[in-house]
């Protein structure tokens, strides 16, 4: 009867051990699943800082580009008035003057274009940037339900360990 007895209370204390490892061990690993969202949302949100740069970046080089493209169309506009003036015509009626007004409308085109084009290349990025700041929120919202999870896993060893324990307990104080 000594040797039933000291046997169910040797495993009673290891049921003790063991439920307090795997509650401890359950924990632990909501932790880190909470820091490994947190590092997975940092990690996207600078992402989608860089992807806003590279948006306000793209946009104030098309602004450059305009300019330049402006600034050189200009030039070849007056050279042209210039070549028209020197042959003795008169550049600002006729014939001359609908090139001149044609170059200007195409030269005006090409620029709405370029306009577009930058505006759909930032949009684009900043589209990239909101994708990435929602993975970062994705990645909090998984590590808090994997919390979650580990969190009932511990609860869970913890009752079970105290039903085993109270069922020792019990079976010593019919032996005893």
């Amino acid at each position: 009867m000594g040797i039933e007895v000291a046997l169910l209370s040797a495993g009673l204390a290891m049921s003790a051990v063991g439920t307090a490892a795997a509650v401890t061990g359950s924990k632990a690993a909501g932790k880190q699943a909470i820091a490994a969202g947190e590092y997975n949302k940092k990690i996207a949100d600078r992402n989608a800082r860089v992807a806003d740069q590279n948006a306000e970046y793209r946009e104030r080089v098309g602004e450059r580009e305009e300019l330049r493209f402006r600034k050189k169309f200009s030039k070849v506009q007056a050279r042209a008035g210039t070549a028209y003036r020197k042959s003795g015509v008169i550049a600002s009626s006729g014939t001359p003057l609908a090139v001149l007004m044609e170059n200007a409308n195409e030269a005006e085109e090409d620029i709405q274009t370029g306009r577009l084009q930058v505006a759909t290349e930032a949009g684009q990025l900043r589209e990239r940037a909101t994708g990435l700041r929602v993975s970062g929120e994705i990645s909090m919202l998984e590590a808090r339900a994997r919390k979650m999870s580990y969190d009932i896993q511990a609860k869970t060893a913890l009752f079970n360990g105290l039903s085993q324990m109270a069922f020792g307990g019990a079976q010593i104080a019919q032996i005893a």
